[in-house]
């Protein structure tokens, strides 16, 4: 756009000083020459190609001496290149037809040379400080999405230890409370028991039989609360993510998008069957890419293993027949993953076509009933 700016106005200088100096019934001839050979340098971004339309407009001079007042403006596409020693054949149709021209023209083409020259060094310097300011800009944009990721990251880490260390620390309150006041209380049974058997007394009998039932009552509160505190300590993501970030194997993704909380039990089982599909993959397969997708639909949860590992054709017709048949043999893995999926009525299913992938389903009514 700068150089199309720049040419305009070189344009004009010419045509001003050609439609002064210039008359004749083909004077229209040397303007079309220019316009036509400057709106090829203008389309052609060639270097090359400028030089061979510089060169050929310089003999256009020397058969049409009037083209010569347009000569800056071709000038103009090669002068600050590589070659721009060539430019001094400007000077070349000046001298060869030299009394073609009057002292104004003279003067004033002087004029336009130096013009065209300082037009673009001024549009060559502006559009590199352009092309600077572009990439220090996009550098910076670049410097500032990976700080945000970055910190965003820290955040993230920062929230999983949160979250790790806080049921760390609730489960060993449950330990800890189960461990000692539930033996006390235990013990405070026992004593208790035993003293309403070697009472005598009525009153006394009574007495340590309504402290027998409160100890009960408040020994049966504090279980209920530490099974339920246990079962809050299992975070289910904490855990599988735990799993995903110590599969060294190969490259691993894990989604999560559960907004419910499974029972205790489904959340064991799909952390075991994730741990028994890893293991397999490093056992069996020479996967560079593993997928771990945990999704919540209304009506059931989802479980997805898949990895991109490959194997020849014998192998995999074999492992066919064994997954169509359910014939897992010892050490596999597959039939108490398929077990573990069974006992909850769900479904599994297990393709060979891309890689290998486990498809697991698990009805939730199947696990509000239980």
């Amino acid at each position: 756009m700068l150089e199309i700016q720049d040419k305009a106005l070189l344009f004009i200088c010419s045509f001003a000083l050609y439609m002064l100096e210039i008359e004749g019934d083909y004077a229209i001839i040397p303007i079309i020459i220019a316009v036509f050979f400057t709106s090829l340098n203008t389309y052609f971004d060639n270097r090359k190609l400028k030089l061979a339309f510089f060169l050929i407009y310089i003999a256009c001079c020397q058969l049409i001496p009037d083209c010569y007042i347009f000569l800056p403006l071709i000038m103009y596409d090669i002068a600050l290149y590589d070659y721009q020693i060539l430019a001094s054949l400007t000077v070349l149709p000046l001298f060869l037809n030299f009394h073609e021209y009057n002292m104004n023209i003279i003067v004033f083409n002087f004029v336009f040379f130096i013009l065209a020259w300082a037009l673009k060094y001024k549009t060559i310097s502006t559009i590199r400080l352009q092309r600077e300011y572009n990439e220090l800009r996009d550098t910076t944009k670049e410097m500032s999405i990976l700080q945000e990721q970055k910190n965003q990251s820290i955040l993230e880490n920062q929230d999983y230890e949160i979250n790790l260390a806080t049921l760390n620390e609730r489960n060993r309150i449950s330990k800890e409370i189960h461990d000692n006041i539930g033996h006390l209380l235990s013990r405070s049974l026992l004593q208790i028991g035993a003293l309403l058997k070697i009472s005598k007394e009525e009153t006394i009998t009574e007495g340590l039989t309504l402290l027998k039932d409160s100890i009960s009552a408040g020994m049966d509160s504090i279980r209920n609360s530490i099974h339920n505190m246990h079962d809050e300590s299992i975070d289910l993501y904490t855990q599988v993510e735990t799993i995903v970030k110590g599969f060294t194997y190969c490259k691993i993704n894990f989604e999560y998008d559960f907004k419910s909380t499974p029972d205790i039990k489904l959340k064991y089982t799909f952390i075991a069957i994730i741990k028994e599909a890893l293991s397999n993959i490093m056992k069996y397969s020479n996967a560079t890419k593993v997928m771990v997708t945990l999704r919540e639909h209304p009506a059931m949860y989802q479980l997805i293993i898949s990895d991109n590992g490959t194997m020849d054709i014998n192998k995999k017709e074999i492992l066919k027949k064994i997954v169509q048949n359910q014939l897992y043999h010892e050490g596999m893995g597959l039939q108490n993953i398929t077990d573990r999926v069974k006992s909850y009525h769900g479904n599994i299913n297990i393709n060979l076509n891309n890689g290998f992938q486990i498809f697991i389903t698990i009805p939730k009514e199947y696990n509000k009933s239980n």
